[in-house]
């Protein structure tokens, strides 16, 4: 995989959505950086588990957001923010098993996931925040209208 990257300016145009958007491309490109040269680092694991603590905390900041800005496509985007959680907490279940994926093929996997839901499901509301108007047909979709590319 080429190196991950944020599509810059990486911008739904809420200050405070997108500070945190810039904390999980550090966290996550930090972490990548981090498995590439020194694959058995010890805190992977404890960096791994941040990285989903801090996107849990993201989508609840994110939804109360649109949720008290009347985002008509709430619903589908909470959808999708729990589907990925699901993956993200099942991920987490494999980590202690003995099949367990190797550390920097899921955060490579986790961070193609979230660049993608950024490009598609958050930039929907960012345009709709642009332009109330905008109905749900021209909005862009997600991850969870797609499913995982395997």
């Amino acid at each position: 995989m080429a190196e991950f990257q944020w599509d810059c300016p990486a911008s739904v145009g809420v200050g405070r959505l997108d500070e945190e958007h810039r904390q999980l491309h550090h966290l996550i490109t930090g972490l990548l950086k981090t498995l590439e040269t020194s694959p058995g680092a010890a805190r992977g694991e404890a960096r791994f588990m941040e990285i989903f603590e801090r996107v849990v905390a993201h989508f609840k900041t994110e939804e109360d957001y649109l949720e008290a800005q009347g985002f008509p496509g709430l619903a589908p985007h909470r959808f999708e923010h729990e589907l990925l959680l699901d993956w993200f907490r099942d991920q987490l279940v494999l980590r202690g098993s003995t099949g367990a994926r190797p550390l920097i093929l899921l955060v490579r996997e986790i961070a193609e996931i979230i660049q993608r839901h950024h490009q598609t499901v958050d930039r929907a509301y960012a345009v709709w925040l642009k332009d109330p108007e905008a109905t749900a047909d021209s909005l862009p979709t997600g991850w969870a209208r797609r499913g995982p590319d395997r």
